[in-house]
This record gives C-alpha cells, structure tokens and sequence, in this order.
C-alpha cells in the first residue's frame, strides 16, 4: 500500500486557453443542474421525508464543495449528494446518517477484497439490463 499524492499529473500541459475553455464549456453550464439538484432539491427532499432535520441549502453546499476540494486532488471524479440518491435511500430503509456510513463501508470492503474480479464481473453485466433497471428507477 502506497499513500496517493495529489494528481498532478493531470494538469500537467494544462496553460490558460485549457482553463478558460473548463470553465466556460464545462464549469459554468454545470453550476445550475449541481446547485438544483445537489442542494435545492435535496433540501426539498429532506424536509419531506424528515421535517426535524435541520438542513440548510448552505450546509449541504458547504457539505458538496468540501467532498470535491478534498476528493478532486486526490483523482476522485467530482461528486454530489442529488436527490435520488437521498430518496433511494430512504425507499431502501436508511433514517439516520449511520446508513451511509454502512454502505460506504460495505462498498470499501467489497473493492478491497473482490476489485478485479468485481471489475470483470460488472464488465460483464449485460448492457440492455442495466437500461431495463434505469427505466425504472428514472419511472419511480
């Protein structure tokens, strides 16, 4: 086991045309669907499905932009909470913050003891299935 430095490696070659090019044809048109559906709609969800909880559109802001300052540099793809997620989640039994903490740990466990047989097997997985599961889960 090695520790993971930051990716350096992918910005090498980068100069400010690369940059500019991010920010406006990626970046920028990103910012609406992220903030609607990782911080407006979560905290719609949130409050229908636990009115107690006391989340904000600013802690869960605050919550995705920490998970990618820390994460991006380290070469973890961009992630957000999203609104289905959160209800997937509570349709499968999750009430508490602990669930989440279950499954990413599962999720570790799993990567750490089957990787490369995992890899090939979901490599393997039909295509037309994972469409017919799409469907669905996009129907409810």
């Amino acid at each position: 086991f090695r520790p993971v430095a930051p990716a350096l490696w992918a910005l090498s070659g980068v100069d400010g045309t690369d940059a500019t090019r991010a920010l406006l044809d990626a970046a920028l048109p990103q910012l609406p669907l992220t903030t609607l559906n990782s911080v407006v709609s979560v905290c719609h969800l949130a409050k229908q499905l636990a009115p107690e909880a006391k989340v904000t559109p600013r802690s869960v802001a605050c919550s995705v932009g920490l998970i990618n300052l820390l994460g991006c540099p380290f070469g973890a793809m961009p992630c957000c909470h999203g609104a289905g997620g959160l209800a997937a989640q509570h349709a499968f039994g999750a009430r508490r913050g602990v669930s989440v903490l279950f499954l990413g740990g599962c999720k570790m466990l799993l990567a750490l003891a089957l990787g490369g047989p995992l890899v090939s097997l979901l490599g393997a997985f039909p295509a037309p299935l994972l469409g017919v599961m799409l469907l669905f889960s996009g129907v409810e």
